[in-house]
């Protein structure tokens, strides 16, 4: 039996899948209608606007590939093994995302935008401080180090490069770029033997 939930789910998950591929704003919920076979009367029971439906998608990817990271932090051997699995996630999630999606979030979809930065942004700085002191109890990472800056300078670092990733005259890949912050992030702040397992990691 279909649910109301059920539908809405479908609805944010077809919504998502257009806009990452296509951009924000080229993709109007005429056109979501008709990919779904819906009617707009149907489509506007569940969201009211664009805005709405917008948010939501927003939020849910936010969400997904928060809990995803999650289980990374509980199953893996190791700070860098942790480090090296997100690095993988993140790289996988953002390589199929249209420029002019991350353009349109930014320009037309402010609030949404909004949304994505304060929650990834505090997501991200508590993830890698927690990691950060992970490892510096594991021998990987300098003793000597402030987990709380460090976090907080990676943090910011991460979100230079959602401005880089909307810009498509960019020459470096997507892939490029996230690794060589994963890089830089781990070399400044390793152990020998930090540098020495995170080079077979990223290797392997």
């Amino acid at each position: 039996m279909t649910t109301i939930d059920n539908i809405s789910e479908e609805i944010i998950a077809k919504a998502e899948n257009l806009f990452l591929k296509l951009g924000i704003r080229s993709v109007s919920m005429d056109d979501l209608c008709r990919e779904m076979g819906i009617s707009k009367k149907t489509l506007y029971q569940y969201f009211e606007n664009k805005d709405a439906l917008v948010k939501r998608v927003i939020k849910t990817h936010v969400e997904r590939e928060q809990a995803e990271i999650n289980q990374f932090v509980n199953n893996s051997k190791d700070a860098l093994d942790e480090l090296n699995k997100i690095g993988l996630t993140v790289i996988r999630n953002i390589e199929d995302v249209s420029p002019s999606t991350l353009y349109d979030l930014q320009k037309y979809y402010r609030t949404a935008f909004d949304i994505l930065m304060k929650e990834q942004n505090e997501f991200v700085y508590t993830c890698f401080f927690q990691n950060i002191k992970r490892g510096i109890s594991e021998g990987l990472f300098r003793s000597d180090i402030n987990p709380e800056i460090v976090a907080r300078i990676f943090s910011s670092s991460s979100f230079f490069l959602v401005d880089a990733l909307s810009d498509p005259s960019i020459i470096f890949t997507r892939k490029q770029m996230i690794k060589e912050l994963y890089n830089y992030h781990v070399r400044g702040i390793a152990t020998p033997k930090g540098v020495k397992l995170w080079e077979k990691y990223t290797r392997d």
